[in-house]
């Protein structure tokens, strides 16, 4: 077990005032059979309204509202997290993450990888859900680059797939459309990983103990380094910032993680991996 300490930033600034602006934030971490959370602040600016409540994958949401006139909105989360080792998450198979959904259609580019991983599979004599699912992590790992710059939050599996490159969001569409095609039940995570930088996304298989975390990206199994914010079908059920305004105002993000080793000597540390 380790003890991370956490901040995660995200500001927006609009080139002029908006307002009626309603969001949906996905921002803050859970508690599961691998990870324990204690908040230490939770700034969400401006907000007239907030509630949290759950959505349909069981994430935690908050919503919200601020009627007035405003150019800049953001959230600080922080805290602690107390989290496993390779431990898979126990919680029951819903159907939904067998079959495709927008981001991680079968098409025929899907396919074709599937059928390859499906050959090596047998030719190492892979037959259990993770080990499939961990043959499919390496063959991505070792066939796609990391480009960041190379594809959007709207770019699908197959059309990543097809160009052969792009950032942690399009590792995860594509091992998760890979492995439904094959059968295997897999969901698209969101969170967040040691050092510093941005969000990070991954998979979770569905094995005989649960749902167990692949890092395709990295080539890692998920351990204790990583922090879980949200899981569903694809990338549209786990956006962390998700809203509506008033105004015709241009839109500049900004976002800044942070995940450090809480060590008993009181020095904090960590390794570093490829994250966003």
């Amino acid at each position: 077990m380790k003890k991370l300490r956490f901040i995660y930033r995200m500001e927006i600034q609009f080139s002029s005032p908006v307002n009626s602006h309603y969001f949906a934030l996905r921002c803050i971490p859970g508690d599961c059979s691998r990870q324990r959370i204690a908040l230490t602040e939770q700034n969400i600016y401006p907000a007239d309204y907030l509630a949290r409540t759950k959505d349909g994958f069981g994430n935690i949401r908050l919503s919200g509202c601020c009627q007035g006139p405003h150019e800049t909105f953001g959230y600080t989360i922080a805290g602690t997290a107390l989290t496993r080792g390779m431990e898979a998450v126990k919680e029951p198979l819903h159907p939904m993450y067998r079959y495709p959904s927008a981001y991680t259609r079968p098409v025929p580019e899907i396919a074709v990888f599937a059928g390859k991983a499906e050959k090596l599979c047998r030719k190492l004599g892979k037959k259990q859900n993770l080990e499939k699912a961990v043959c499919v992590m390496g063959m991505l790992y070792e066939g796609f680059s990391y480009e960041p710059g190379s594809t959007d939050i709207s770019t699908t599996a197959g059309e990543a797939l097809k160009q052969g490159k792009g950032v942690c969001q399009d590792y995860a569409h594509i091992m998760t459309a890979v492995l439904r095609y094959m059968g295997i039940p897999a969901r698209y995570v969101a969170g967040l990983m040691i050092g510093e930088g941005y969000t990070h996304a991954w998979v979770e298989v569905y094995t005989r103990d649960g749902w167990y975390g692949l890092d395709p990206t990295n080539n890692l199994h998920i351990d204790e380094y990583y922090i879980k914010l949200a899981h569903g079908r694809d990338y549209g059920d786990c956006v962390t910032d998700r809203g509506c305004f008033r105004g015709t105002a241009g839109q500049v993000q900004k976002i800044y993680v942070k995940v450090e080793e809480i060590k008993n000597d009181g020095n904090s540390g960590g390794n570093e991996t490829a994250g966003g």
